[in-house]
């Protein structure tokens, strides 16, 4: 397969249209078609088959399309690679961030890499582990800074630990739960949580290790705002990182609930996928919050 088929078949997955395709490319519908067939005849198998509302790719096609995808960014990396090796630092940095390291970690990091490098582009998108880790296997962001990976999601994954963070239980600030210092009794409260359903609550382990069944969240937001917002004047009970909560409190009208045992502390990383060579800015960025973490643990 030509090198020239690669955008091409990565564009046409995007935008699920031949003829968009063409004229995101610049190039005549019946160009593009040319060029696609020519593409599935080298591979000896269809790529996408057409449906109602465009094409879709075939079972092998998305095999295809994910592959595509990784040779793509890595040729979009290479030029920006080749481009601040010479001296010329532009290209762009794109980072999942937790709702902990978006609040403690990323706006000093982000003031200090601008100063040094003003024409790197900073992408920043707030996600959450397990889910969070997926982009970096696809090769569409370069760092996840947030909970450190399970044994189970670390398989082509290199994290970096940077420090780790008691948890804390958050209420509204005038919850009846204010003044509870058994974690027992707080397992028949009305539980939210950030995240994907994936995402097991880090409160399981604390009411499993005193033989209680934890109860299951009733809500989960993957915005920490509308999170918050649920739970300023209710009895809402939320597991949140404790290192943010004093910024946190000065702008949300949320209490702390005082539990004696404290819950378990979770492992804030740096993870990046081990098959991705980063970029001079890429590694000058892991320098700096290396840098800025290295007294918090």
């Amino acid at each position: 397969m030509k090198p020239q088929h690669v955008e091409l078949i990565v564009t046409i997955a995007d935008l699920g249209s031949l003829g968009a395709a063409a004229q995101r490319m610049n190039k005549t519908q019946p160009a593009v078609t040319k060029a696609l067939k020519a593409a599935e005849a080298d591979l000896g198998t269809p790529i996408f088959f057409r449906a109602s509302y465009g094409v879709v790719p075939t079972k092998e096609g998305q095999i295809i399309v994910d592959r595509c995808r990784k040779i793509f960014v890595d040729i979009k990396k290479l030029h920006e690679e080749v481009a601040q090796i010479q001296g010329d630092y532009v290209g762009t940095i794109d980072i999942i961030v937790s709702p902990l390291a978006a609040l403690k970690i990323v706006p000093t990091v982000l003031r200090r890499f601008q100063q040094r490098f003003p024409s790197v582009k900073i992408g920043i998108t707030g996600g959450h582990a397990p889910a969070a880790f997926s982009p970096l296997r696809r090769g569409e962001a370069d760092f996840v800074l947030g909970p450190s990976p399970s044994l189970n999601d670390l398989p082509g994954l290199h994290a970096t630990k940077l420090f780790t963070t008691p948890i804390s239980i958050l209420s509204g600030s005038q919850s009846k739960y204010l003044n509870v210092t058994d974690p027992v009794e707080l397992r028949n409260g009305r539980w939210i949580m950030i995240g994907p359903k994936e995402r097991r609550p880090v409160y399981y382990q604390f009411f499993e290790d005193r033989g209680v069944e934890p109860p299951e969240p009733f809500a989960r937001s993957d915005s920490v705002l509308s999170l918050l917002s649920m739970l300023e004047g209710t009895d809402l009970l939320c597991s949140f990182p404790s290192l943010p909560i004093p910024e946190i409190r000065s702008k949300w009208d949320i209490g702390v609930v005082p539990i004696e045992d404290p819950l378990p502390t979770v492992s804030i990383a740096l993870t990046s996928a081990k098959d991705r060579v980063l970029t001079p800015a890429a590694i000058a960025f892991a320098d700096l919050v290396l840098d800025h973490c290295k007294d918090w643990d």
